[in-house]
């Protein structure tokens, strides 16, 4: 992915990708703990939607470099065409941020950050 540029590349694209990383990455997770499909699809479930990836933009936000917060907000005032009825206008647009910051992370190779999202979405509170 060298020939992606954070700065020239839409938010919204970035977050097309991100989606599909973050899925992986979960599904990932919760293979590895050993679990049957029925509790993997569930503990998925809990972790790639809107509502709990906004939650997750909102907490690794502040913790980010001045480009990824730039990446983020971009993508949060991306030109959004629907919403879904399972959450509000502004978690989706959180989640879409949260997306194409996930997107960012994997094309700068900041295995890290996607790992310390992954470590916030599964630890109990």
């Amino acid at each position: 992915m060298d020939n992606v540029d954070l700065r020239e590349t839409s938010g919204v694209v970035l977050a097309y990708l991100g989606d599909s990383i973050w899925e992986l990455n979960i599904r990932k997770y919760w293979i590895s703990k050993g679990l049957n499909l029925h509790n993997l699809n569930k503990r998925v479930k809990n972790c790639v939607n809107a509502k709990k990836q906004s939650e997750l933009y909102r907490e690794i936000f502040p913790m980010l470099e001045e480009k990824f917060k730039m990446l983020g907000n971009r993508a949060k005032n991306g030109n959004i065409k629907s919403f879904p009825k399972s959450c509000s206008v502004q978690e989706y647009r959180e989640a879409t941020a949260f997306e194409a910051l996930i997107a960012g992370f994997y094309v700068e190779g900041r295995d890290e950050l996607i790992e310390l999202a992954i470590k916030l979405c599964v630890e109990e509170k």
